[in-house]
């Protein structure tokens, strides 16, 4: 194992996830400043938000450090968990009404634009392959195809959503490929690591994972990238729904004249 280049890979992840929870936060202000919430509570509600979100990094960061994650026997199920528990609270999201106003008020390019992140992190699990401490599975030079996602984030944001156009098919179809690969490397991770499931019995293991604060991958950035996906699939299919109902409401009135 290269420690250099583990180093490089634990502050490139530190700085991964710091910079991910302030485009977090400036996303949410934007949004609550669109919803015409007083200054005050957009400052409070932020700032509530990204302190949920640093109690739960730290919560991770602490159990990786006491070994927690990598118990024998325990190691699939227990990191496992720490990706279900915060997708959970996603898929609840999903349902609140209160989210769904702030869905509304996020710019749908940027649910997509920030998907970029996951060049960085491919970029990271790359590193951690060439210093001999992240499996080969796990990277693009063999079963991981996230980069692809990762680059065209960038182009989709502007591809699909813009002044003259709105391409609502091909945002979906985008948004269903990332979530299929984003689901490939989290099986993959857990796959990687010894337990029931160890499909990939390679050395090195995902074992990297259970560490701090690589153990942000699955226990934040994986959950962070499926939830811009099925946040950005509702407001595409929210916004057909306003088109359609915009379209039943002018044949309406049409009836009427």
């Amino acid at each position: 194992m290269n420690s250099k280049l583990l180093l490089i890979g634990q502050l490139a992840t530190i700085l991964l996830v710091l910079g991910l929870l302030r485009s977090v936060y400036s996303g949410l202000f934007q949004a609550f400043r669109r919803l015409h919430l007083p200054a005050e509570q957009r400052r409070q509600l932020s700032r509530s938000i990204l302190t949920a979100l640093a109690f739960w990094l730290a919560i991770l960061a602490l159990l990786a450090a006491q070994g927690y994650f990598y118990g024998e026997g325990e190691a699939q199920g227990r990191t496992a968990l720490a990706f279900a528990l915060p997708l959970s609270l996603i898929v609840l999201l999903l349902f609140s009404r209160f989210f769904t106003l702030i869905l509304k008020a996020l710019p749908e390019r940027w649910l997509i634009m920030l998907q970029g992140f996951r060049i960085v992190q491919e970029g990271i699990l790359w590193m951690g392959f060439v210093g001999g401490f992240v499996p080969v599975q796990m990277t693009f030079e063999w079963l991981n195809y996230d980069l692809m996602v990762g680059f065209t984030a960038l182009m989709a944001g502007i591809a699909f959503f813009g002044p003259r156009r709105y391409r609502r098919p091909e945002a979906i179809l985008w948004n269903t490929f990332g979530l299929i690969s984003m689901a490939n490397l989290v099986f993959i991770s857990l796959a990687s690591l010894p337990g029931p499931l160890y499909v990939f019995a390679t050395r090195p293991d995902s074992g990297f994972l259970t560490l701090a604060p690589f153990i942000w991958l699955p226990g934040f950035t994986f959950p962070l990238a499926v939830a811009l996906h099925l946040f950005s699939l509702k407001q595409l299919i929210q916004s057909r729904r306003n088109f359609a109902d915009d379209l039943l409401q002018r044949w309406r009135k049409r009836q009427k004249k």
